[in-house]
């Protein structure tokens, strides 16, 4: 007959609901298994509940890794959790560090079959590497799947944001990609819930970048008609079309299509992940004709040869470089970053009185809202405003 040898001191009580977890041995077998009591719905019967803890080649590793097994769960009862209703998950006792990796395996495993954009995964992965650095620096290392809580992220959040100095803006895509993490390990069975979406994202202060303004634009057109026309090419191209600067980078010459007056941006390089068209004003149909002259459909629109057409793909770090370097040559100010071109350009078509509609479909927004936020907010008098007949 096997004796059964408590290995931790018991530290069993009355309770109401439950009596703690604690580990026992069972010498003959080596099989050790966590056991506590639960009441049973509606009855004042106790059932004794049972976990197996793996074995380890190590004895001193397998009772540290059983000590915290017991108090995870003590944790859980304590919280009010019982086996009896819903919020266990198969593997939310596996080491969080082993599903975060295997996060970033699986996301090798995505990229390899196109299933996610490279810049999405280079994104997801710089992420994941952030938070193991974070779990080792905090000396985290053996914390399990279901501590991957909201009270873990919302300390991690607060490290980011007063510790490391982060701003709003990045904070919030932190909490978005913990988000993401917490819903695949849902899906994966290592947590039971998802409780990140609960987390309130920070006040976000206004845009660094800012409109340019009629005189700058003028002086970008004229120092880039005379130094580096293909760069000015795709300047505008996210100016008139609002294409995306990665997106820029993956064209092909074979998707513009001048006789129709249309760029065509295919599901796999669009960041929709669907098949859109956008119109190419006629100030730019011309700039196109010619920066496309002479290459062959497969090249790519802008590549590494000084934004020509060429077979080498472009970098979109280029793309930037390449406007800090025209900002400084210039010296207009910091707030006209890059992507001011494609804000800019979306508000000049409202200033054109175009419909939101139509502004809608050129900057490909999936929502009004998004277009409706680029509207222009006036500060000073409106003409029309001041001549309407209308009285109290």
């Amino acid at each position: 007959m096997n004796q059964t040898q408590n290995l931790l001191p018991s530290r069993r009580v009355a309770f109401t609901d439950y009596e703690p977890a604690e580990l026992q041995n069972l010498t003959s077998s080596n099989e050790w298994r966590i056991v506590y009591r639960v009441r049973e719905p509606g009855t004042d019967r106790m059932k004794r509940f049972r976990k197996r803890v793996k074995k380890m080649a190590n004895k001193t590793d397998r009772l540290r890794f059983a000590k915290r097994l017991c108090a995870s769960i003590n944790e859980k009862l304590a919280e009010g959790w019982t086996p009896y209703t819903d919020g266990t998950a198969k593997g939310e006792h596996e080491l969080l560090v082993n599903a975060i990796k295997k996060y970033i395996d699986d996301n090798e495993k995505l990229l390899a079959k196109d299933a996610i954009r490279p810049d999405t995964y280079k994104s997801y992965n710089s992420f994941s590497n952030i938070l193991l650095e974070y779990i080792k620096d905090t000396k985290q290392d053996e914390i399990f799947c279901i501590q991957f809580n909201r009270q873990f992220v919302v300390k991690y959040l607060d490290h980011k944001y007063f510790e490391k100095g982060l701003s709003s803006r990045t904070v919030n895509n932190y909490l978005r990609w913990c988000n993401t993490l917490s819903n695949y390990m849902v899906d994966q069975s290592f947590i039971a819930k998802n409780n990140i979406g609960r987390i309130p994202t920070k006040v976000v202060a206004k845009k660094k970048r800012e409109l340019i303004d009629s005189e700058t634009r003028k002086k970008i057109f004229s120092y880039l008609k005379k130094t580096n026309v293909p760069y000015l090419t795709l300047c505008l191209c996210i100016y008139f079309c609002f294409i995306r600067r990665t997106e820029l980078t993956k064209l092909k010459v074979k998707d513009v299509k001048l006789i129709d007056g249309v760029i065509n941006l295919p599901a796999s390089i669009s960041k929709n992940k669907k098949d859109e068209t956008v119109t190419i004003p006629k100030k730019l149909i011309h700039l196109l004709a010619n920066h496309i002259n002479g290459s062959t459909n497969d090249m790519y629109l802008f590549s590494e040869k000084n934004f020509l057409p060429g077979t080498k793909k472009l970098k979109p770090k280029k793309v930037s470089d390449t406007w800090s370097n025209l900002r400084k040559a210039l010296k207009f100010k910091d707030e006209y970053q890059f992507y001011s071109l494609k804000d800019t350009g979306i508000t000049q078509l409202f200033l054109l009185n175009l419909s939101l509609i139509k502004i809608r479909d050129q900057a490909r927004h999936h929502d009004i809202k998004i277009t409706e936020s680029y509207t222009p907010r006036r500060y000073d008098k409106d003409e029309l405003l001041a001549s309407v007949d209308f009285d109290f």
